[in-house]
């Protein structure tokens, strides 16, 4: 629900080729006339199923030729006094792919009857089985008043939402309190293997839209049930958005991994630096916490030297941990190559962050994961009054060339490199520039944290 038209005709005013635009449902005429050209099945009074196909191949081209996109329906009937036309059969986009020049089909499976979200019923969606990417709508308004005011089917949205599920027991969060959906209600129906995801072929990319998102209270509210609808492993990315706006894109939210890098020796310290005492947790133990608190999707903690000691930190404080045996050869760069090697094919980016940075705040994380949403970046680092430094975000995009480094390498030479995709984001916390690479750097920033930390208490 809450904008599947509107996405389907303004994909395909964006696509460059040669677009046809159809239903398996049925859509309206105030919605078809967004079409340049409307083309209807069901006219050709012909005697056999090959003239019938030729004349709708003939009747397409003609359209797209002087178009370049147009919108195929089913028979045209009335209803209500609401003129309809029905949609068409689930077979036939993935039959016109290639035909006339076709070279994008964009489908719209489902109805919600005007509602910003819906459970389908049991002969709902139709999805094409070529269906090669699949967007799952929801209207941010879903949040704004009662289900059964806000949903389309709500009986079923109350079953899919009422059976046990992983996700509640998860951390204890409900799908709906005081009869009104929840950030974390909507993301379940969005990626439900019988709501969002139900009729989704096997292989088929899967994109959730959240729409109609304008104000910051609004945004703020999608980005939460976006990071919630990542926990469906299928889920490449979630797009926030609000379509018939200037800015019909605000965010494109993708899983991005915290990488702590955890396997040196610290020889100028003395002391492996991450076992180190940080208030009522070690340097390592701070990092992890401060990761944790943002909206990371997973923390992963490269060790390497005394390796049982930070691997036992990192599973204290709730983060994987990941080996590093060749932690001596360059170990910066040789940890990390190690986790990019490790991570899932559904993780969009790393945030590369260093063990012996506890001063980093989980405020700046914060601001790196939301200007990667929302600007594009590739590559995102941190600036303090203009100086450089940690941690660094890299998207999927440059994990062939991260591998590609060689021993003595580090991965601030990727930003050198493409200097047109780097954001140097300005923040106002000095820890980013400071590490904890001899005693009295740690002295120093240990008792003001101690300081600090009595303060607060």
């Amino acid at each position: 629900g809450g904008g599947k038209s509107s996405l389907m005709f303004a994909l395909a005013r964006a696509w460059p080729g040669r677009t046809l635009i159809t239903t398996t449902t049925r859509i309206f005429a105030a919605q078809m006339n967004l079409a340049p050209a409307v083309v209807q099945m069901g006219d050709e009074a012909l005697e056999t199923e090959g003239e019938r196909w030729q004349a709708l191949i003939s009747s397409l081209e003609a359209s797209l030729d002087q178009f370049g996109r147009c919108l195929l329906v089913g028979p045209v009937g009335a209803g209500s006094n609401v003129e309809k036309a029905l949609g068409v059969p689930s077979e036939l986009p993935g039959q016109l792919l290639g035909q006339a020049g076709i070279d994008l089909v964009v489908v719209e499976a489902d109805g919600s009857r005007m509602r910003p979200i819906k459970a389908p019923a049991n002969h709902e969606p139709v999805v094409p089985p070529e269906t090669t990417l699949l967007v799952p709508v929801a209207g941010i308004d879903a949040l704004a008043g009662p289900v059964e005011a806000v949903a389309h089917r709500p009986e079923r949205v109350r079953e899919l939402l009422t059976a046990h599920d992983e996700w509640a027991a998860a951390d204890g969060q409900s799908f709906i309190e005081e009869g009104r959906l929840t950030a974390v209600g909507i993301a379940r129906l969005l990626t439900h293997p019988q709501g969002g995801l139900k009729g989704a072929p096997e292989g088929a990319r899967i994109v959730p839209l959240i729409n109609k998102v304008e104000t910051a209270v609004q945004f703020a509210a999608a980005r939460q049930i976006a990071h919630l609808a990542l926990r469906e492993p299928r889920v490449e990315q979630v797009v926030i958005g609000a379509l018939r706006t200037p800015e019909p894109v605000r965010a494109v939210v993708r899983r991005v991994t915290a990488v702590i890098l955890a396997a040196g020796s610290a020889s100028r310290m003395g002391r492996t630096k991450q076992l180190l005492p940080w208030g009522d947790t070690t340097v390592l133990g701070q990092v992890i916490r401060s990761a944790r608190e943002t909206a990371v999707s997973h923390v992963l903690v490269v060790s390497g030297h005394e390796a049982e000691a930070v691997e036992a930190i990192a599973q204290a404080e709730g983060a994987a941990t990941l080996h590093n045996p060749r932690y001596a050869e360059g170990e910066m760069l040789s940890s990390l190559q190690t986790a990019v090697r490790a991570l899932p094919p559904n993780v969009g980016a790393v945030l590369v962050m260093l063990a012996d940075q506890p001063l980093v705040t989980p405020e700046t994380i914060e601001r790196l994961l939301q200007a990667y949403e929302q600007q594009g970046y590739g590559l995102i680092a941190p600036t303090y009054e203009g100086q450089r430094g940690n941690p660094v975000l890299i998207d999927r995009r440059y994990f062939a060339a991260l591998l590609a480094l060689p021993v003595g390498a580090a991965p601030r030479h990727l930003l050198r490199r493409h200097p047109e995709d780097l954001l140097l984001l300005p923040v106002d916390s000095p820890g980013i520039l400071i590490d904890l690479d001899d005693p009295q750097t740690y002295e120093r920033w240990r008792m003001g944290n101690s300081k600090q930390q009595t303060g607060n208490n």
